[in-house]
């Protein structure tokens, strides 16, 4: 959730996932004052417009000091601040940025800033033989105004938001090629399945009844669970969704026996995140799909949504859907169609049985293939 509010605040995320964190926003106060909290770590970004920049030669000096580093490991050491001096240094530091923006004007155009306001004061620090501390000019050489102003810290920080710009959308896309990766890898299971139920029914995939109380696209799920052919409901989820929307595949016996309320829910989400292809008319009656080489046929996808263009599926923020093709093959589809062949649709512009096996019509969970 950090990553999320961060990328929020920066701007990086997308659409779809600002929407969603936004809503979370509205309705959590808690979030709402982490949101404020960095808000104000950031807002000595307001500054970076004024006339004063940072400091000539800061990329150099950097280097220098990298590479005097690397030679000489007692620089590095020279650098740190030990613990019990750790709180002061944020006291001192956490003073400066906290002064109104007219100082803070002020000091980031001044060529250089005081060593009492760059470092710990000697007198404040104790003087126990436990916790003594040199304060040579090595000792604070970061702290040194020589080295680092004020307007070197904002500098940094601008740089650190620009690559938090860059690296958010990076992330984002990651997250979201992940998920359809994993998607698919369901898809496979899916397929898997069905080709075993073909195997062992005639070389057929489930048929959906042109009638009756069960009579409804995703009526292949629970078929599938109950010949043992699907162990783990999940295979039936989109990793998108599935946080949110857990998925639970009814046995045939339960949705014999429910009430007509409780089973048209159960009918909508029976198959889980996924449609199922509502199979062919042969001019006369319903057919269901046979396991006959159909490489181009889509038999299983993600859920089509009636709210989008095309009726293509919001699983993936609409850009597109994972379709599970005739020979087990998955691919990720942009658009709503493979070729010419619209994915949601037959042939003839409706959701409907398609006019041929070629024909792909994916409905969602509840249609019957016999319902207009």
């Amino acid at each position: 959730m950090q990553e999320e509010l961060l990328g929020y605040v920066l701007g990086a995320l997308d659409a779809t996932e600002e929407r969603n964190i936004q809503q979370k926003i509205d309705t959590d106060p808690s979030l709402q004052e982490a949101v404020r909290k960095l808000q104000a770590s950031l807002a000595p970004l307001d500054y970076l417009d004024k006339p004063s920049g940072p400091r000539p030669g800061l990329a150099r000096r950097t280097c220098e000091w990298v590479a005097a580093a690397t030679k000489d490991s007692d620089m590095i050491e020279a650098h740190y601040v030990p613990d019990h001096l750790s709180e002061l240094a944020h006291t001192n530091i956490t003073t400066q940025f906290s002064t109104s923006a007219d100082s803070l004007s002020s000091i980031a155009s001044n060529e250089s800033v005081s060593a009492g306001d760059a470092v710990v004061a000697e007198d404040d620090l104790p003087e126990d033989d436990d916790h003594k501390v040199s304060l040579s000019p090595s000792r604070f050489q970061l702290w040194h105004p020589r080295s680092w102003s004020f307007s070197d810290a904002l500098a940094g920080i601008a740089i650190v938001a620009v690559m938090g710009g860059m690296l958010f959308p990076a992330i984002s896309y990651q997250r979201y090629n992940s998920r359809k990766m994993a998607c698919q890898d369901n898809l496979r299971q899916v397929g898997q399945a069905l080709l075993q139920y073909s195997d062992q029914n005639g070389g057929h995939f489930v048929a959906i009844p042109s009638a009756g109380r069960l009579s409804a696209s995703g009526y292949f799920a629970p078929v599938l669970k109950d010949a043992g052919l699907v162990e783990d409901d999940s295979i039936f989820s989109c990793a998108g969704l599935a946080s949110a929307s857990p998925v639970s595949i009814p046995s045939l016996e339960r949705l014999d026996s429910s009430d007509d309320g409780q089973l048209e829910f159960l009918k909508r989400n029976m198959s889980g995140h996924f449609g199922y292809s509502m199979g062919y008319s042969d001019g006369e009656k319903y057919q269901p799909l046979t396991n006959s080489g159909l490489t181009n046929t889509v038999l299983v996808a993600d859920m089509p949504s009636i709210n989008q263009p095309g009726r293509r599926s919001i699983n993936h923020g609409s850009w597109g859907q994972n379709c599970l093709f005739g020979d087990g093959r998955v691919e990720f589809i942009k658009g709503d169609s493979v070729g010419e062949d619209a994915i949601f649709v037959n042939d003839y512009g409706i959701v409907a049985p398609g006019t041929s096996q070629r024909d792909s019509v994916i409905a969602p969970s509840h249609l019957s293939p016999t319902s207009r």
